[in-house]
Formats: C-alpha cells, structure tokens, sequence
C-alpha cells in the first residue's frame, strides 16, 4: 500500500511538471503572429521581396539634437526622445532612429534600432553606454509588440512614422520629425 502512494504521488510530481514544461514552452516573446498582416499604408501593395539596406551606427546623440516625443501612454516609466540627426529613411523604406528612454532618475537608455512600417517590426542594432554604441551580435527583425517596453515603438508606428509620408527620402525624415515635434499623427 505504500508502495502505491509513493507511485500514485511521483505520477502526480511528474504530471505538475510537464504542464509546467508546456506552459513555459508556449511563453516565448519570438511570437511571429502578433501583429500578423500588420500593413498601415500599404493597403493593396503588391508584396515584393524585401532587402535590408546596409546599416551603419550613427553619432552618439547630442542634446540639442533629441526631440520629445509625446507618448501620452500612462504608466510607461520613461521619458522618450528621438535623435533628429540619426533618424534617417532608407532606400528598403526601414526608418532608422536613436532612441533615448529617460527614466524618472534621469537615467538614459540609448540604442539604435530601425522599424518597417508595412511589416510592422523592429531591429535593434545597437545598445549605447558612456558615449559609444555597442553592436547587438545577433540582431534579427520581430514583430512590434502592443505590451511592456515595445508599447513606445507601437506609438512611433502608430502615431509618428506610418504611413511613411510622401516624396523621396529626405521628404520622408522631414515629415517623420515635423510629426516628432508636432507632437501628433498628421490625421
């Protein structure tokens, strides 16, 4: 009979387990059906194959440079700003940007990151500290998330940089920073 209860409680220790296993498996953040079908803008753009532009890190941002940005997103616990000088928009029509998240403490988190709007993802290429920028090693393009520290680049999607606005390249970057400083979505 003992031998029973310690069988029937190891069976029951086992099967806590793998819920547990599963449950943590289907937790990941590479969730590439969020945002699935995601296409502000390009409504009826035939999808062609997408190639990355080269990329290079910009200057370390300067303060003169940052522009505000106005999240209005309550509970978000950082003040954002966009670095005018490095925003750029490239020929594969990615929006390259430093961002700077000022925490309460006035400690900034910079990094360098690009956002397709048609595809609704960001990469972020590199991480900033103490005046220098530091490659991320394995930098791979995911879907935009709604939730957690990624709700600031849903608002630059939603609000700042898509649909992209007309004209060549350089129109592109005025726009992006005349919406930056507006403080709102052109519509």
């Amino acid at each position: 009979m003992n031998r029973m209860r310690w069988l029937g409680a190891g069976l029951c220790v086992l099967c806590l387990l793998w819920a547990g296993m599963a449950l943590a498996i289907d937790v990941g953040d590479d969730d590439d059906t969020y945002n699935e079908g995601f296409n502000p803008g390009y409504v009826g753009e035939e999808e062609k194959e997408w190639k990355e532009d080269v990329v290079h890190l910009p200057p370390w941002p300067t303060p003169d440079a940052l522009i505000q940005v106005d999240l209005s997103m309550p509970g978000f616990p950082y003040t954002l700003f966009i670095d005018g000088n490095s925003l750029t928009v490239g020929k594969d029509r990615a929006v390259r940007y430093t961002a700077v998240l000022r925490s309460a403490d006035g400690v900034d988190n910079v990094s360098y990151e690009g956002i397709v709007c048609n595809h609704g993802k960001v990469k972020r290429y590199a991480y900033g500290s103490r005046g220098r920028f530091r490659p991320v090693r394995r930098s791979e393009w995911r879907f935009v998330r709604k939730t957690g520290q990624d709700r600031y680049r849903d608002a630059l999607i939603e609000r700042y940089f898509c649909p992209l606005p007309g004209g060549d390249l350089e129109a592109m970057k005025a726009g992006i920073i005349a919406r930056l400083k507006a403080g709102n979505h052109p519509y």
